[in-house]
């Protein structure tokens, strides 16, 4: 399925709108610095059984092979609204196979080292 255009323009504005934490990741997870490779905001196509709608979600970071996606959470996420949407979306992804790692951004910024091990712990 090609990916419309509208959703192909809103991942490339992320990329290029990354998150001092985004970067600090992607500065150390790129080029498979953890044995597989990852791809940042890159669109994925969800399909959804007996619906007209097509869905599409732009993770911060995914990995094709093992379906692994990384969101880095950062103060938005706290608000409640936000939390509901990313509770379905992840129950949504999970019973489709995904394995969601969830990193909040101080994680990243202050200890950059345990966030590496805790994604090298999902990939093994």
């Amino acid at each position: 399925m090609k990916t419309p255009d509208i959703i192909k323009e809103a991942a490339r504005k992320l990329r290029n709108k990354m998150t001092k934490s985004e970067i600090i990741l992607w500065n150390n997870i790129k080029s498979w610095k953890l044995w597989i490779n990852f791809l940042r905001q890159k669109p994925i196509y969800l399909y959804t059984e007996g619906s007209w709608l097509d869905r599409y979600i732009i993770p911060d970071f995914y990995n094709f092979d093992r379906k692994i996606i990384i969101e880095v959470d950062w103060s938005i996420h706290y608000l409640k609204e936000v939390y509901i949407l990313d509770f379905e979306k992840e129950k949504f992804l999970n019973s489709m196979w995904y394995k969601i790692i969830r990193i909040k951004n101080e994680e990243i910024e202050n200890d950059i080292n345990n966030v590496l091990q805790k994604i090298k712990t999902y990939i093994q």
